[in-house]
């Protein structure tokens, strides 16, 4: 038994604490049992097993056995081998893998394993290419294997990977306490206590021996490998008792063991360069002497509108970048939508080999699509930040696309669509009333009829149309001065304009979506069938108007005073799900109460008892002694004006307003303020208002998705649960745009500053 505490307490007070809670306690010197005899036998081996999943996916895994590498953590060999298995740049597994179009993605790793034994896996998807050349690819990674054990252990790598361990433990984040000191407890078991808060980080030991050790095994007479696709699903001739998955086991032939027993070495295949991204310079500018509490606007163009904010509290060698491209043509329709996500799923795969030095060297970066454009965001390390942008603009700006890629990517991407089919139903529950709320979505369905017109050479086209037609607003946030926020900024302008002949956005244009406004004392139902899952799923929104000062506290302490009866009694004691939640959505400026249930009872039902529980808190509110309010008031004020933990957080806070156009960067200091003032009799009256079934205000509208499958609820209760069944007050949506166009849609938020609208002014 081990136990881990962490308190603003001093060590001597937290020693008092433990030692009179846990002190009787008795240390009965037990030691932990090791499974030293390795589960893997001879007839094991040499085996390959084929399965059936339920989504269309396409991976194989290969395993090996090793030892318990526990004991030399401090130099940590599995480390050294995942590295250079698992990298990712020049003349990696992975990169020729991607060349010859048989594969995306690979993990290569230790895996989870009792005490006193050990696994080594590497796991690929495979594209459609890929999986008639499993045999192939597993003789790669023995021409990889081959490669490393002539070359030997290298010390050069292993003080790379040294340096860089050293470098994130000397500037490492703060966590969250819960989930740091929940992981420290586990490091207690298995290291020395001087150890317990680097073990993870720190290599102070070389031992090139253990590492030949541990690759000896790595053979073709020790293989072990599964493959997960649904093409093999007529061969599959077992049924695994838990689940019903249908899998086969298989002996690997003797000519191909043979083949990779003599797979020799690869042309294409070489050891990583030397790092050039591991930073050299940790020196932080210094601060300066304007510095504004929150950040502010030091450029403002027809292209560009800069927001910058020099950190002064975490003092980190660290920023964070972010760029949001605006584009109206990114979301204009289905197929646009289509092209913006394969040029960025594109974009990302081909820089991938130079981005994956930097990323190892704790500079990370992401390029995502929006409804509204791209967003590109750096953060880490800002000693070399400038040198990696202007690689990711000259390569965005002068983007080539690689045929052999794009049928991949486009594959990838049909099948992840099709894929929704198969997810779990709170999932379809929360689209599809993102779907009915909305101002202007695409459906998963419009998308996938769009991409029977995805080409090469629409993409070709379009790429220069998006660039060339934007609005950026970025933020650089951290350790960084003006001058330096600037100088990142141009870089972006010049790789642009260099290229492009750009042509800014008027305000209009850059104007978010608005969502839909549902009249009051409304109770509308959406239905949709879901054939893949037995449990049905229930959300009901109630919405509560736009996000206000005073609207935002109201909603947020109701759904805190009823989260836990909500779990407790829906969950706990009617026992009508495993998944129960209750909590606000907010979306476009606008908020309301939602309560997902995933159940295996009708959602006709599950909504009833969400009703019953809902009237209960008018007694449950009015009946609360006033100290419980109060605590519950308190409890949400102090984790609203909880600090940031780490640089992110903050940046993440300060980024949420930019793009939501609401610039309220005291927003927590001004609703708890405001917070502090409410009354028991307010709460009651929100209730009231908005939420009891009698209210005039009330606005409700219920998703259900129902199970068609085998056992699920659809198909039990067909007759039970009808139409009329649903009572005369609800009316039902058979049609989303029919039901939208029918409806008025709220006003946007305003922003909360006084500030010019962004975008090309016209002279009047």
């Amino acid at each position: 038994m081990c136990l881990a505490v962490l308190g603003k307490e001093s060590l001597d007070e937290l020693e008092e604490m433990v030692v009179k809670l846990f002190s009787a306690v008795k240390d009965k010197s037990v030691e932990s049992p090791k499974w030293e005899e390795h589960p893997f036998k001879e007839e094991h081996f040499k085996t390959c097993v084929y399965m059936y999943p339920i989504k269309d996916v396409r991976n194989l895994n290969i395993v090996f056995p090793c030892p318990d590498l526990q004991e030399y953590y401090k130099s940590s060999p599995s480390h050294y081998i995942s590295h250079l298995m698992g990298h990712e740049g020049p003349g990696s597994i992975l990169s020729t893998l991607k060349a010859r179009g048989w594969s995306n993605n690979l993990v290569a790793g230790s895996r989870p394993a009792p005490r006193g034994m050990g696994f080594f896996g590497v796991t690929v998807d495979l594209t459609e290419e890929g999986i008639k050349h499993i045999d192939d690819i597993v003789e790669l990674i023995f021409q990889y294997l081959n490669m490393l054990k002539t070359q030997g252990p290298l010390k050069w790598v292993q003080d790379e990977n040294r340096d860089i361990g050293n470098m994130l433990f000397r500037f490492k984040d703060k966590e969250s306490p819960r989930s740091y000191i929940s992981g420290l407890v586990h490091t207690l078991q298995d290291y020395a206590m001087e150890d317990v808060l680097s073990c993870m980080y720190l290599f102070s030991e070389w031992k090139p021996d253990i590492i030949e050790t541990i690759w000896k095994d790595f053979v073709p007479e020790k293989i072990r490998i599964v493959v997960l696709a649904k093409q093999y699903e007529s061969e599959l001739n077992q049924v695994e008792p838990w689940y019903g998955t249908k899998y086969k086991v298989a002996k690997l032939p003797e000519e191909v063991l043979e083949k990779w027993r003599n797979a020799g070495l690869s042309d294409d295949l070489k050891m990583p360069e030397k790092n050039e991204f591991i930073p050299t310079d940790f020196q932080l500018y210094p601060i300066d002497k304007d510095i504004t509490e929150h950040p502010s606007i030091i450029q403002d163009t027809a292209l560009t509108r800069v927001w910058f904010k020099q950190d002064e509290t975490f003092l980190l060698p660290k920023a964070n970048v972010m760029f949001d491209f605006v584009s109206p043509l990114a979301y204009l329709d289905p197929l646009n939508c289509n092209l913006t996500h394969m040029l960025v799923q594109l974009f990302r795969d081909a820089l991938n080999e130079y981005a994956y030095a930097a990323e190892l060297a704790g500079l990370k970066w992401e390029l995502i699509n929006t409804k509204y454009g791209l967003i590109l965001a750096i953060g880490g390390y800002s000693n070399k930040q400038h040198i990696f942008l202007d690689k990711v603009m000259e390569k965005l700006t002068n983007f080539k696309v690689d045929p052999k890629r794009f049928e991949i990517c486009k594959e990838n991407y049909i099948r992840n669509l099709k894929n929704f089919a198969a997810e779990q139903p709170y999932q379809h529950a929360v689209y599809y009333l993102a779907a009915l709320l909305t101002e202007h979505s695409w459906t998963k369905q419009e998308l996938l009829a769009a991409t029977e017109q995805l080409t090469m050479d629409k993409l070709e086209a379009f790429i220069p149309q998006i660039l060339s037609k934007m609005h950026i607003e970025c933020l650089i946030h951290g350790n960084a001065n003006k001058e330096k926020a600037l100088q990142l900024v141009q870089i972006v302008e010049d790789r642009l304009l260099s290229t492009l002949n750009m042509s800014p956005l008027l305000p209009r244009q850059l104007l978010l979506n608005r969502e839909l406004k549902l009249e009051d004392g409304c109770n509308y139902v959406y239905e949709v069938q879901n054939d893949v899952h037995k449990e049905s799923c229930i959300e009901l929104y109630y919405q509560c108007g736009l996000q206000s000062k005073e609207n935002n506290m109201k909603l947020e302490l109701f759904a805190q005073i009823i989260q836990e009866p909500c779990f407790d009694i829906l969950r706990t004691k009617e026992q009508l799900g495993y998944i129960v939640f209750s909590g606000i959505r907010r979306s476009n400026g606008v908020q309301g109460l939602r309560i997902i249930v995933q159940s295996d009872k009708h959602p006709t039902f599950v909504d009833d008892r969400i009703e019953e529980f809902l009237k209960t808190m008018l007694t449950y509110l009015s009946s609360m002694p006033e100290d419980e309010f109060l605590r519950h008031r308190e409890a949400l004020a102090a984790q609203r004006l909880e600090k940031p933990k780490q640089l992110s957080t903050q940046t993440n806070i300060f980024w949420g307003e930019i793009t939501a156009q609401q610039y309220h960067f005291d927003r927590a200091n001004v609703e708890v303020a405001y917070l502090r003032s409410l009354t028991k009799d307010d709460i009651v009256g929100f209730y009231k208002n908005l939420l009891e079934e009698t209210a005039q205000f009330r606005r409700k509208l219920s998703v259900h998705v129902i199970s068609m499958a085998d056992g699920g609820a659809g198909r039990i209760a067909e007759k039970e649960y009808t139409a009329e069944s649903r009572g005369p007050s609800s009316t039902v949506v058979c049609d989303i745009t029919v039901f939208k166009s029918s409806h008025e849609m709220h006003p946007l938020v305003q922003p909360y500053i006084n500030i010019t609208r962004k975008g090309n002014k016209c002279k009047l």
